[in-house]
């Protein structure tokens, strides 16, 4: 029987391998079919890649060396969005490859089971906007930078690869490049030598995390220090300034991350990169993150909200080491999970490293965005079906960044602290290098609490939406309840804290365990003589929490009674909803929020407050309601800014009253402040600050704003300032000045996406709402089209921006019209979700105009 058994397992081993199933059907971008297979066929991948960079081209020279191994004999299916390839050789001989719908495809015939090795030359665009691979010239001294940027599968228009998360491999990089530049990438030179610089081989990465930046970078370190801080040449004073506390909140960053995660810092090194006008704040490449410029040398004097921000930034691209590139998502349906736990680690990070700071506060307000989008009819599930990465940037956006984070807030809450971090732990333990989705996080929670989640799991995970939730007493009963938004049928189980203010000021509160339609709280907060009720106390749920009429009337009427901390923004947030669903007045919301604001020591609070008069004032009153209001609310902010008061709280008030001016008396100080007559105590003003009061004075007609904007235009010659005068220029009103600025956005392909993303708000000022709403028709065709050439969240502000400037039944119906036509799923859910706000500014309007 032995005998047999053996020759049984001889024989199988000498049998051939099984032949590999055929590839799928191509298409273009990348399949999830197409993917899937690739990943049962291909292993142990190696890139060799060598870049030529010239400053004076539009395209780079390349050689690609790529390795792979093959189980059993397959086609080789690299995407690829480029010219054809040169000089193909598989296994050291020349071979043909066709190149068909986005892909090289190498056959069969010509590779063999086992380790295989193609050679390659391709060529890749540069351009200072749309393409992966970006050109910068510093208008300041000249000089020309080039970057990558690949997220989130762009990789395959600059060399041909495997551009899918799951199909890690590890890259070689040898650049060959102007004299007098570095280089930086994802691991260590080996060589760093005039005009050339070679790299060590990386860690298992995905594409999308593979990258590089060269030019003329100076580096900026500190003793003792092993994180590089590299920026551009004419900005090495401003990175010397403020490098020794990012590199402070970097370190602690990742110290914090190494105790919370188990685990070590699980990259070859780290250096931080500053890139001027990045598309977006930062993009984690693992080993080399790339921050954007402006977002960390601040080119003006910043507030406590800034500094917040910057330090969440940082930490929030540090967590990414671990979540995101130590362990990725296996496909971009799962986004959220490295988005979602980047920013709720960068939050508990900042209460960690700048509690001072109030970053709870700022939580509460990124969980607000994604209420916003939640409650529309074009929201999403947290994971969305992606059938395909060609349409990846779908996938970004309020939902992922705000709803994710909010999700695991929630589930370490309802799963307890120490079962939480047990099981992210195991989850990058498990994991580490290698890929992973959402079923395999829920594995971890689960085996961790010893609990069965997968209810828990698909309703926060696979169902879009969320509850409304509300308080109400009935026989004698506190009942706490929910009903789905968009009236899906949708129950969300989470834990909350219902909190209930008593006659004698105290605030009592009451754990409760909210996993049906309705259900019964007990304890302190289930006081029948409590002023107001509130059911998210602590922030640890996800929904909108809706005040009932005498909770909302109680806080109305004692603004300078409200509880200290997160609650008070919470509560603040609560009473701006009942704006927004036309149960309170614009108008009384700004009285009531002058009151709160002058006593107001919580900067994330008071930014928020300011936040909400702006869209009050500007946005949901007339023009006869301005006027009534206007010099009361310029009062109050321009005593409370030139008072006795903290520089933080100064910047964020002034800001305000650079914003809001409205009576020729307000606009008159706005020139003050121009002029020097009016100063800003203990702050001096930048070009952001200059064009921000130039750009109000032209919004409102002012007689001098337009002369006041060449001067200050002709006399700037920073790449800030440039891009803030032209942004300036935008808000010039009138129909002849919004058409032609419109031509330049949709038509001057030099024109780089950060000028235009600059421009967009003062373009569509309310104010100018007559002006814009013609070009409305236009801005909304050329979605499909911005989709297709602009970076992630392009789309999401251009919509913002433009619909945001509209607050009436014409623009609404321009919508409409847009909605009946032929418009992909994506575009439709953006546009309904953009929509919402219009919907709302024009019930709004409908309703308390003329009051």
């Amino acid at each position: 029987m032995r005998a047999r058994a053996a020759l049984l397992l001889l024989l199988a081993a000498c049998m051939p391998p099984a032949p590999a199933q055929p590839a799928p059907r191509l298409e273009p971008g990348v399949s999830q079919e197409l993917a899937k297979w690739r990943a049962a066929q291909y292993r142990d991948l190696r890139y060799a890649i060598e870049l030529r960079l010239d400053e004076r081209k539009q395209t780079v020279a390349g050689q690609l060396a790529l390795r792979v191994a093959l189980p059993r004999r397959a086609d080789l299916i690299l995407d690829w969005r480029g010219a054809p390839v040169r000089a193909l050789r598989v296994n050291g001989k020349p071979a043909r490859a066709r190149h068909e719908k986005e892909h090289l495809v190498v056959p069969r015939a010509v590779l063999k089971a086992g380790e295989n090795r193609v050679e390659l030359e391709f060529s890749a665009p540069v351009a200072v906007a749309g393409a992966a691979l970006t050109r910068y010239r510093d208008r300041e001294d000249g000089a020309t930078y080039v970057y990558s940027l690949f997220v989130p599968a762009d990789a395959s228009s600059v060399f041909p690869c495997f551009d899918q998360p799951d199909l890690k491999a590890r890259f070689t990089l040898q650049l060959d490049m102007p004299q007098g530049w570095r280089a930086v990438s994802n691991v260590p030179a080996l060589e760093e030598a005039p005009g050339r610089a070679r790299f060590a081989e990386t860690e298992p990465l995905s594409t999308y995390l593979f990258a590089f930046a060269a030019g003329p970078f100076e580096v900026v370190t500190l003793p003792g220090e092993p994180v590089r801080l590299l920026v551009r040449r004419s900005q090495l004073e401003r990175a010397r300034e403020h490098a020794p506390e990012v590199l402070r909140l970097n370190r602690a960053a990742l110290r914090f991350f190494e105790k919370e995660f188990a685990r070590r810092y699980p990259f070859a090194k780290y250096d931080l990169v500053l890139i001027p006008e990045l598309a977006y704040g930062g993009m984690e490449h693992a080993g080399a993150t790339f921050l954007n410029e402006q977002a960390v040398l601040f080119p003006f004097v910043p507030s406590n909200p800034d500094l917040l921000r910057r330090a969440q930034l940082i930490f929030h691209e540090a967590s990414h080491q671990w979540f995101g590139n130590l362990v990725t998502m296996r496909w971009f349906d799962d986004l959220w999970l490295k988005e979602g736990f980047a920013n709720f680690m960068a939050v508990k990070a900042a209460a960690a490293i700048v509690p001072q700071l109030e970053p709870w506060s700022a939580f509460h307000a990124l969980k607000t965005s994604a209420y916003r989008t939640d409650a529309t009819r074009g929201t999403t599930p947290l994971r969305q079906p992606l059938a395909n990465l060609s349409a990846a940037k779908s996938a970004y956006g309020a939902i992922v960044y705000s709803k994710g984070p909010a999700v695991l807030r929630q589930a370490e809450f309802y799963l307890g602290e120490p079962a939480f971090r047990r099981a992210v732990r195991n989850f990058l333990k498990r994991h580490a290098y290698g890929a992973a989705d959402w079923s395999d996080l829920v594995r971890a929670f689960e085996r961790a609490s010893k609990r069965d989640l997968a209810a828990w799991a698909d309703a926060w995970v696979k169902r879009r939406g969320l509850p409304n939730v509300t308080l109400r007493w009935q026989q004698g009963r506190l009942l706490l309840s929910q009903e789905d938004a968009l009236g899906e049928a949708g129950l969300w189980p989470q834990k909350l804290v219902v909190a209930a203010a008593g006659e004698d000021g105290q605030v009592r509160t009451s754990e409760t365990r909210f996993e049906r339609r309705s259900v019964r709280v007990v304890g302190p907060a289930a006081h029948p003589a409590a002023r107001w009720l509130y059911a998210n106390a602590g922030d640890f749920g996800y929904g909108r929490f809706l005040l009932d009429d005498a909770s909302r009337a109680a806080l109305l009427a004692e603004p300078r009674a409200l509880p200290d901390g997160l609650l008070r923004a919470q509560l603040v947030e609560a009473l701006w909803e009942s704006v927004r669903d036309a149960e309170l007045a614009p108008a009384a919301f700004i009285d009531w929020a002058l009151a709160l604001l002058e006593d107001e020591t919580d900067d994330v609070i008071l930014a928020g407050l300011l936040a909400r008069v702006d869209a009050a004032f500007r946005r949901y009153l007339d023009d006869a309601q301005r006027e009534r209001l206007a010099p009361r609310l310029e009062r109050v902010l321009l005593e409370a800014m030139l008072g006795e008061t903290p520089q933080s709280r100064r910047i964020l008030l002034f800001r305000a009253y650079a914003a809001l001016a409205w009576t020729p008396a307000a606009l008159a100080d706005l020139r003050k402040f121009l002029e020097g007559e009016l100063q800003l105590p203990g702050v001096a003003l930048g070009a952001r600050d200059r064009f921000r009061l130039i750009a109000r004075l032209v919004e409102r007609g002012d007689a001098e704003g337009p002369q006041l904007l060449l001067t200050h235009s002709e006399a700037e010659r920073g790449d800030d300032a440039r891009r803030y005068a032209f942004a300036a220029f935008a808000a010039l009103p009138g129909a002849e000045a919004k058409r032609r600025m419109f031509e330049r956005f949709v038509g001057d392909a030099t024109l780089a996406e950060s000028w235009v993303e600059e421009a967009l708000v003062p373009f569509n000022a309310p104010e100018h709402a007559a002006a814009t709403l013609p070009l409305l028709a236009r801005a909304l065709a050329a979605l499909p089209e911005l989709k297709r050439t602009r970076k992630i969240f392009f789309v999401e502000r251009w919509l913002g921006a433009f619909l945001g400037g509209q607050a009436n039944a014409q623009a609404l119906a321009e919508v409409h019209r847009l909605l009946e036509g032929a418009l992909d799923a994506d575009l439709r859910l953006k546009v309904l979700e953009a929509a919402d706000g219009l919907e709302r500014a024009a019930r709004i309007r409908e309703r308390y105009s003329g009051g």
